[in-house]
């Protein structure tokens, strides 16, 4: 019983991932065992005994069990107190166990998955190695030497840059990293990066770069100009309230969130294919 205390004042990193896990399967399965515990994690019949009684131990109301099944169930007054319980985790949950292969994945996490598919996007080349280096660059505040084969140049050519952090659009990732060549702050393409030799003290701080650091606050409505119904649709499926939403974004990154939104400065387009509109980007 004092293993028991300890635990519930203070739950090692392990114990937390299994109290997660119990909540997880009684949250989308409605249902969990000892057995569940072991075959997941590996544990044995006693840590599985325990872990059960330590998440009954915090969160009573949310359990039964049955002895005839053998099973603990989800009560009807049942609310998840170690995950967040959202769509869009449930769904990267189940896009991730479509790749994993290890013996305690998120396969096992999932004692069901419905059927299913993902829209597979074009492979953008990404070498290891390079990435690598960027990391280490990044965490050792390094200056590296690129060869960058930029979109509107011909030719690749050298240049060096101070990579501090990494961005994605969605669909590639990028560097961020002040150009020295250009003596600017800049998006780098992972991909277009094609090797890299030397590195030295980097001497411009990423404090400067102030399209990274600065954030706004994006305001979308649904377009006026649909029809009621469909304008009704828009707001439910963007979570907005008393019609719009609210996205929080970085000043170098707000370029790629009105391409994803597929708002086009200086372009019309027919509310049916521009369904959300940007009412107003606030400075924070």
């Amino acid at each position: 019983m004092k293993e028991l205390e300890i635990q519930r004042s203070d739950p090692s990193w392990s114990v937390l991932q299994r109290l997660r896990f119990i909540d997880f399967r009684l949250t989308w399965d409605g249902r969990i065992n000892r057995g569940d515990l072991i075959e997941v994690f590996g544990v044995s019949v006693p840590q599985a005994s325990l872990d059960l009684r330590e998440y009954i131990a915090r969160a009573p109301a949310n359990v039964e069990y049955d002895k005839s099944r053998k099973f603990y169930f989800a009560t009807p007054a049942f609310k998840p107190v170690f995950i967040n319980p959202t769509a869009e985790n449930y769904f990267a949950q189940l896009t991730m166990s479509e790749h994993d292969e290890s013996p305690s994945g998120l396969h096992g996490v999932l004692n069901f998955t419905p059927p299913f598919d993902v829209l597979p996007s074009p492979e953008r080349r990404m070498d290891f190695s390079t990435l690598r280096t960027i990391v280490q660059a990044i965490k050792a505040k390094t200056a590296i030497e690129i060869r960058y084969q930029s979109i509107s140049t011909d030719l690749p050519g050298w240049r060096w840059i101070e990579p501090h952090a990494l961005a994605s659009d969605g669909m590639r990732w990028h560097v961020r990293a002040y150009c020295q060549h250009r003596s600017a702050f800049r998006d780098f393409v992972l991909g277009r990066i094609l090797d890299i030799r030397g590195s030295r003290p980097a001497e411009v701080s990423p404090e400067r770069d102030e399209e990274w650091n600065e954030h706004f606050r994006v305001v979308i409505a649904a377009n006026p100009g649909l029809a009621a119904g469909q304008h009704e649709i828009i707001e439910r499926d963007y979570a907005m309230e008393n019609g719009k939403a609210e996205i929080v974004v970085r000043r170098a990154l707000l370029f790629y969130l009105k391409r994803r939104l597929g708002v086009e400065d200086g372009v019309d387009k027919s509310p049916n294919a521009q369904q959300v509109i940007i009412v107003e980007i606030v400075p924070m």
